[in-house]
């Protein structure tokens, strides 16, 4: 098939440096974050982005009207926090407020009514029904995939290979650690298993683990500090959190790993208010925007070199398809 680069965007109403929405809530992450500054980039480098948009976002009519007419190619896709929409939803007034829960901890009933409305509303907006989706949070389970493939989706992009999230809003974690690292078809009863017979298409985001320099950590525990042995760390194809060469690498490994599959899938992810400063808790001045920048330059000129084809990921689902 070849080497592929997917470039997913979360779309969420401006934020602060605790991920609290503007208060008064604002989209410049999408009048000057995507329209200004990321799809220019994007033409520039012949990427073609999916941009997955939150249901905040989908109820503001400017950013719709900015999102159903950029220049150049581009996809569109759904992304779901669960506490702005019905049934069960938690906030009205979303100015100040922080998307903090997972769809997959609902009763599935409610999940499904939720996944349901995000679908409809997205539909209302745009004249047409998406086909790819991604939790907010990464909080999918099965009954998220079970949901997804009744209303018609085609890909889920919400697997973190390697990681494992856990904090006080959750019931229990969320493991991904075992999940393949490049896309596979869903076992609705294990979303992190394979399943030839499934129905959709999970395209992880692409997180590569490498040595450590330094094996030991100290550790806090009831008992007192201990170590412990960690002797691989996780790096995102995500240009906050690592810098070009770190991606480089991780397009690197992925290479040797998978060379001969037939096909080598690389799924960068990043917020589209993290291309403005204050926004997000990552890019805080204009300098470190710059920098963010130059990070996503270097990289696609990267890919551009060694043969990557950039392309949305319902192309991506269909030659898999095939």
């Amino acid at each position: 098939m070849g080497k592929y680069l997917v470039v997913t965007i979360d779309v969420e109403p401006d934020a602060s440096i605790n991920w609290q929405y503007s208060n008064p809530l604002d989209f410049k992450g999408v009048r000057i974050g995507v329209k200004k500054r990321l799809q220019p980039l994007f033409m520039e480098w012949q990427i073609v982005p999916t941009y997955l948009i939150n249901n905040v976002v989908l109820e503001d009519t400017a950013s719709v009207d900015i999102l159903s007419s950029l220049p150049g190619k581009y996809e569109l896709g759904a992304h779901l926090h669960p506490e702005f929409i019905e049934p069960a939803k938690k906030y009205f007034d979303y100015a100040g407020k922080r998307g903090e829960a997972n769809c997959c901890y609902y009763p599935p009933e409610i999940e499904s009514e939720k996944i349901k409305n995000i679908t409809n509303l997205f539909e209302e907006k745009f004249r047409y029904r998406p086909v790819t989706f991604r939790a907010g949070r990464y909080g999918a389970g099965p009954n998220t995939i079970q949901s997804l493939a009744r209303l018609g989706y085609l890909i889920d992009t919400s697997i973190t290979p390697h990681l494992c999230w856990e904090d006080k809003s959750m019931e229990k974690p969320l493991d991904f650690r075992n999940a393949p690292e490049q896309p596979y078809w869903i076992n609705e009863n294990d979303i992190t298993l394979e399943d030839t017979e499934g129905k959709l298409l999970e395209v992880p985001i692409s997180v590569g683990l490498f040595k450590r320099n330094v094996v030991k950590e100290l550790i806090v525990g009831l008992g007192g500090l201990r170590h412990e042995l960690r002797k691989y760390k996780p790096l995102w194809l995500r240009p906050y959190y690592s810098s070009a060469e770190e991606m480089t690498k991780i397009a690197g490994q992925f290479c040797a790993k998978y060379e001969k599959s037939g096909s080598i899938v690389l799924n960068m992810m990043f917020h589209n208010v993290e291309t403005l400063p204050g926004l997000s808790p990552y890019t805080k001045t204009e300098s470190e925007c710059v920098l963010y920048f130059n990070h996503l330059r270097e990289f696609f000129s990267f890919c551009i070199r060694n043969g990557y084809n950039s392309i949305g990921l319902s192309e991506l689902y269909r030659l898999f398809k095939r």
